[in-house]
């Protein structure tokens, strides 16, 4: 009879791991600090290999401008560190995921996550300090879209500037189309300083406006083209023809020329050394160009433009969040498959976040989607498919 009168012991049992489940939810413990820690060297290596990686074309460019363009070396590697927060910036979120993989594929393979299930933690419990961990990478993003990358950039661009007034030849590529100022360019070939095949449109066509009121612009033709070697400011164009057209597209006239010079280099000089381009601005100085492109009427594509790469100082660094999301649970499920699974299967949602957010930038730059939801679309749909693993993976 005294053992009927005892209390449950099954209720006991019951409520006290629960509220005890409760209150150490947001308790850190060593595991925590253990697992963060972890983590830091693979984020570094994702985010310095991602950065080489799209570094590759600079550095082409850089043994090119060095060898063939008679270039300083210490000025050309002082531009890349310039460049390097710009490429820091999606590096971080591919840190974030080898972090997120790795460690976790580990513990997989170690039993530590299946020690910790049988000690009654829950997934979102366990992969909370990854979780975090992608928090504060988001705000290291953000930080240095903010207020970092504006500045090196600014700097690349100005010591690009200098790189290209300082050059004793030409500048450019052969087989490129390019515009600087009012003239527009297509140069066939560069062969030691001196452009084959050149075509330019002028789309300032007021001096010749007395002979031609035409809104065409005139195409000047030259066989070479090569820098003044007295005025760097200058191209001299040889064996050429100049044509205008009238208003209805017609050719007016034709006019030969032996020789003739036309104003370059400052006007290219003035394009990257001088204006800014968006990706060199904060987001208040992206805010003020927004407004100020308004009020001078400019065309919906900039208009687009310029407010999708404002909302994009947010997602992109949001991006980090987002991925470790999905990285987790696909790492948590794919590590019996081999050490290198989940990390295949997560790399694959990165590239798959690559081109979702194109896809939105395109559909908002066309004036389908709304600014805000072009640039944020990307991680609202990805955070939706992070949380349904998460979910499947419990």
């Amino acid at each position: 009879m005294a053992v009927a009168d005892s209390p449950p012991v099954s209720n006991l049992s019951q409520s006290a791991p629960t509220e005890a489940s409760r209150g150490s939810f947001f308790r850190l413990n060593l595991l925590d600090g253990a697992y963060a820690k972890e983590m830091l060297l693979p984020m570094s290596l994702g985010m310095l290999v991602l950065i080489l990686i799209l570094a590759g074309n600079f550095v082409y460019w850089a043994i090119n401008s060095v060898v063939n363009q008679g270039m300083s070396i210490v000025p050309v590697i002082k531009l890349f560190f310039y460049a390097a927060p710009g490429f820091a910036v999606l590096g971080i979120p591919v840190g974030v995921i080898l972090g997120v993989c790795l460690v976790l594929n580990r513990a997989v393979r170690d039993n530590e996550i299946l020690a910790l299930r049988a000690g009654g933690a829950s997934i979102l419990r366990i992969i909370a300090p990854f979780l975090v961990m992608a928090a504060l990478a988001s705000v290291i993003n953000w930080a240095i879209v903010e207020y970092v990358k504006p500045q090196t950039n600014a700097l690349a661009e100005k010591s690009l500037a200098r790189l290209m007034s300082q050059s004793a030849l030409p500048f450019i590529d052969s087989d490129r189309y390019f515009h600087a100022g009012q003239y527009y360019f297509y140069v066939g070939t560069v062969e030691h300083g001196v452009m084959r095949n050149v075509m330019i449109y002028q789309r300032d066509s007021s001096r010749f406006s007395s002979y031609v009121p035409s809104t065409f612009p005139t195409v000047m033709i030259a066989a070479s083209a090569r820098q003044n070697p007295q005025n760097k400011n200058q191209w001299i164009l040889e064996n050429g023809y100049t044509h205008s057209y009238n208003g209805r597209g017609q050719q007016f006239f034709e006019l030969p020329f032996d020789t003739t010079k036309i104003n370059v280099e400052s006007q290219i000089n003035t394009l990257f050394g001088e204006q800014k381009d968006i990706t060199s601005m904060s987001g208040n100085e992206l805010m003020q160009k927004f407004e100020a492109l308004k009020q001078t009427g400019s065309d919906a594509g900039q208009l687009n433009r310029t407010e999708i790469e404002y909302w994009h100082h947010f997602s992109l660094p949001g991006a980090c969040f987002v991925m470790a999301l999905c990285a987790a649970p696909l790492a948590l499920r794919y590590a019996k498959h081999g050490s290198f699974a989940g990390l295949v299967a997560a790399f694959g949602l990165a590239f798959l976040w690559q081109g979702f957010d194109g896809w939105f930038a395109a559909l908002g730059l066309g004036g389908l989607l709304p600014p805000i939801v072009a640039a944020g679309a990307t991680n609202v749909l990805f955070l939706i498919v992070g949380a349904v693993l998460l979910v499947r993976e419990r």
